[in-house]
């Protein structure tokens, strides 16, 4: 079940009914989930953003909290991604100390590449004369490609999305998860260039008009 719902939120198919008609199934077999499926579990109704009290309550965090010194990096960034959701909705809910800390720290330790695509935006960001800082860690964790001041002073995040930010175009469950985070938690909004967009501008001025219009700023700026 586990995997199945991976694959479901991976791709960013987040049926709420489906998530919901899975979640007293997976209730009553918390003892039989692994470690990786745990992390799987949370990850995945944090992406389908289907809040369960039947599922995600004491009983789940002790079976978190058996598992705290085994967890992968990637199963602890999950948590992590898991605990923001908690924090999203108010539920009150809570990793117990130690473990969130090893969350956070896997999910900031995180490696952070950039690509040629993500360098060549930033550079029209500076070239167009925009305020703005690069790689920027924010108080939930993620970390994002640009921070933005605009005109009237508020910050906008830039988001550089490659390909495999996408299937077909549609925003993969991590793309939209770290999104929908930014913008509630950090209370950042946040501005998506998305590969094929920004591929067929074919020069400088038709890119920063692009950007301009895209953070909503005067072109003078």
């Amino acid at each position: 079940m586990s995997n199945f719902l991976w694959a479901c939120a991976t791709v960013g198919y987040t049926d709420k009914r489906l998530f919901s008609a899975f979640a007293p199934v997976i209730g009553s077999k918390l003892d039989e989930c692994n470690k990786q499926g745990l992390a799987t579990i949370a990850w995945s109704y944090a992406v389908a953003n289907v809040p369960r009290q039947d599922l995600f309550n004491q009983v789940f965090i002790g079976a978190l909290a058996a598992y705290e010194n085994v967890f992968s990096t990637e199963d602890l960034f999950q948590l992590h991604q898991w605990q923001l959701w908690q924090q999203e909705i108010g539920s009150g809910m809570e990793l117990p100390q130690s473990l969130g800390g090893k969350c956070r720290n896997a999910f900031t330790s995180a490696s952070y590449s950039e690509s040629k695509l993500q360098n060549d935006v930033v550079d029209e960001l500076k070239a167009a004369g925009l305020d703005l800082d690069e790689k920027v860690l924010l108080g939930s964790g993620y970390r994002v490609d640009a921070l933005v001041k605009v005109d009237d002073g508020k910050s906008v995040a830039i988001e550089v999305d490659g390909p495999f930010h996408f299937i077909q175009r549609r925003p993969m469950g991590s793309t939209t998860l770290k999104h929908r985070q930014v913008g509630k938690l950090d209370r950042i909004e946040v501005v998506s260039v998305p590969y094929w967009e920004w591929n067929e501008l074919k020069n400088s001025l038709t890119k920063q008009n692009y950007l301009h219009e895209k953070l909503g700023c005067d072109r003078d700026h």
